[in-house]
């Protein structure tokens, strides 16, 4: 319910979501607070709030990628990633604002830090939701530089493992040769 206020309360200026699930979520915190009641707890990252970048697919929310042809696109199923964080417990809150298929054109959300300036790079939604505190952590995806600078920019955290430690699938890609699956 914080991260709701956050997000309700700093979204329109920072406009870091595209896609809200809202209702879902709180299924899932409902859910992940009876399984800690329990002594069951899924694992470290049970019951904690998630944002996903709109390249990543899911299920229950569309993946627009950023561009108008994709508008309302829905997946049948989850990005490996997106499975492993559900399948921890993890509860996905919403779809993060991207650059146009994570290339360079550029998009709507601000800085959280400072509106007149740019979040930076393609995670630009993930990283300033958790730079406004609306989610503790996102996953963000790199080519170049579009984890490690947002996270920068937005005065947060950014990890970028090595090329291929996490699974792509269901990820748009860029370059096969290239892209990373990194945390903000």
């Amino acid at each position: 319910e914080r991260c709701i206020d956050v997000i309700e309360s700093r979204d329109r200026e920072v406009r870091a979501f595209v896609t809200l699930g809202l209702a879902a979520a709180r299924q899932a915190a409902d859910q992940a607070t009876q399984r800690y009641r329990e002594g069951r707890a899924l694992s470290a990252v049970d019951g904690m709030p998630i944002a996903v970048k709109d390249i990543m697919d899911t299920f229950d929310l569309p993946t627009q990628m950023g561009n108008a042809i994709y508008k309302g696109w829905q997946p049948r199923w989850d990005a490996a990633c997106v499975h492993a964080l559900r399948s921890g417990g993890a509860i996905i809150v919403g779809k993060t604002v991207t650059t146009a298929f994570a290339g360079g054109e550029t998009n709507e959300t601000r800085n959280p830090l400072d509106t007149r300036r740019t979040p930076g790079g393609s995670s630009s939604g993930s990283a300033a939701s958790v730079g406004a505190g609306m989610v503790p952590a996102a996953p963000g995806t790199q080519t170049q530089g579009s984890t490690l600078r947002p996270a920068g920019f937005c005065g947060v955290f950014g990890f970028k493992p090595t090329h291929n430690a996490l699974p792509m699938q269901g990820v748009h890609p860029i370059s096969f040769t290239h892209d990373h699956l990194g945390v903000i």
